[in-house]
């Protein structure tokens, strides 16, 4: 067990390297364990589908659970989202080439898995709320639903029957919910 002294900074979270992976929500830690392969997969297929959407239109980069977003600071708040999207109109610089992503992710997608608690799933739903994240798709393998959260509007659940739309961060695009689960 972690015992907490002070809040801890992005870049004290950087510097922690890579041996264990942690997310950081309002400068304190929150260890992120490996899943199962079902989440895997499902991430996979969305990073398919939507990585060559967002190419064939230049509309921006994904990024996988490996980089890290900046929510927010003071305290810092920095989230791996497993596929997060941003578009390269809001961000002209350079990729940091060490260090995490300076702004929010315009999309981020977290596929749950059998360990992720729901006062976790909360608490992380909120540090996205607060940095005012235009679309958090959660994706559950078990319900077979991805949910859909927008600041200022109530979650909308999709199930297997229906279609995921990217909205105004993912014009045009749209995907079965039931190939986001095909294994």
């Amino acid at each position: 067990m972690v015992t907490m002294t002070h809040l801890i900074t992005a870049a004290e979270l950087l510097d922690m390297g890579s041996d264990a992976r942690h997310e950081l929500i309002e400068g304190v830690l929150t260890e992120v364990s490996p899943s199962s392969i079902r989440p895997g997969v499902i991430a996979a297929n969305l990073v398919i589908a939507i990585g060559s959407f967002v190419q064939s239109r230049e509309l921006g980069r994904l990024s996988t659970a490996e980089g890290g977003f900046i929510l927010s600071r003071n305290p810092d708040t920095v989230v791996a989202p497993d596929i997060g999207f941003f578009r390269t109109d809001r961000y002209l610089g350079e990729l940091p080439e060490r260090g995490f992503f300076p702004l929010p992710p315009d999309l981020a997608i977290e596929i749950i898995s059998p360990t992720d608690e729901p006062a976790d799933i909360r608490r992380k739903q909120a540090a996205y709320d607060n940095a005012r994240v235009p679309q958090v798709w959660w994706v559950d393998p078990g319900a077979r639903t991805v949910t859909i959260c927008r600041p200022g509007r109530e979650p909308e659940v999709l199930d297997e029957s229906m279609t995921l739309e990217g909205g105004d961060e993912l014009p045009e695009f749209s995907m079965p919910v039931a190939r986001v689960f095909a294994l």
